[in-house]
């Protein structure tokens, strides 16, 4: 009986210990492969991510160029016909007809160089790189036009701070989007932004009391006619997270966290900011 038993109790000891160190090849197999996948997404999401940068790198780029074209060459030649048509309109004075189209066409011509200015501005807002982007939304809420019946409350509690520069250009983008939204879409009569600034984390709140769209609807149909890739690309660059929500009827509201490691702060104190 002993004889019989010897073998076995030899093999399953042996069985046993194949079993086992078989599990943990599987398992270990198994923790590589989830490993290497984890890695390979991480690749993905970071070419995506350069991918994603280097072109709205190259759209501001763009926007720079246009804004200085527009300023420079566009800008220039029109102040130079106003020059002209003025000169025009001095020596017709004595004919009225004349002087008056010369006056009508010096007004068309000043209105040209405003739209000339307000387009190479929102390209190219010179202001968010000398003062930052408290001040920008500030022009950006007086450059909102009277006629619109559009009225703009902006708060924040930014007084000493300023964001890294590529942060703040982001923002500003997201915020001129929603903006520009409202003017086209919304209908409103108010818009509010808060801009608060807490412990580690930037919060962006947008709301306006214009007649709203269905967002769940907007998402499905894969529409961006109303920019929301554009922010939510905007928003991933900054590490930062949007809540967006809309209905008909009830406006939009936007709120937008972004983290705040590797914002700098400015005292103003120190004259670092004329």
């Amino acid at each position: 009986m002993m004889e019989t038993l010897t073998p076995l109790l030899i093999i399953t000891p042996i069985l046993l210990v194949l079993a086992i160190g078989l599990i943990l090849f599987v398992f270990a197999y198994q923790r590589r492969m989830l490993q290497h996948q984890e890695h390979l997404r991480e690749l993905q999401e970071l070419r995506q991510r350069q991918m994603l940068e280097a072109a709205l790198n190259a759209q501001e780029e763009e926007r720079r160029r246009v804004a200085r074209d527009l300023h420079d060459e566009v800008g220039g030649m029109l102040a130079l016909i106003r020059l002209n048509i003025g000169q025009v309109e001095r020596k017709c004075a004595e004919n009225e007809g004349a002087a008056e189209t010369a006056h009508r066409s010096k007004e068309l011509l000043d209105e040209a160089i405003q739209s000339v200015r307000r387009i190479s501005h929102d390209l190219l807002p010179v202001v968010l790189d000398k003062m930052g982007l408290v001040q920008a939304i500030n022009s950006l809420a007086h450059s909102v036009p009277a006629d619109s019946g559009l009225e703009v409350n902006f708060t924040h509690n930014l007084e000493k701070f300023r964001l890294e520069a590529r942060q703040e250009l982001l923002l500003f983008r997201i915020l001129q989007e929603l903006v520009n939204n409202t003017l086209k879409y919304a209908e409103a009569s108010l818009i509010t932004i808060n801009l608060h600034l807490e412990d580690d984390k930037l919060t962006l709140r947008y709301t306006d009391n214009g007649k709203g769209f269905n967002y769940d609807a907007t998402l499905d149909a894969g529409s961006s006619g109303l920019g929301l890739k554009n922010m939510q690309s905007r928003v991933d660059l900054l590490n930062g997270a949007i809540n967006f929500f809309s209905k008909l009827g009830v406006g939009i509201k936007a709120e937008i966290v972004v983290p705040v490691a590797f914002f700098l702060v400015i005292i103003y104190n120190f004259g670092l900011i004329n």
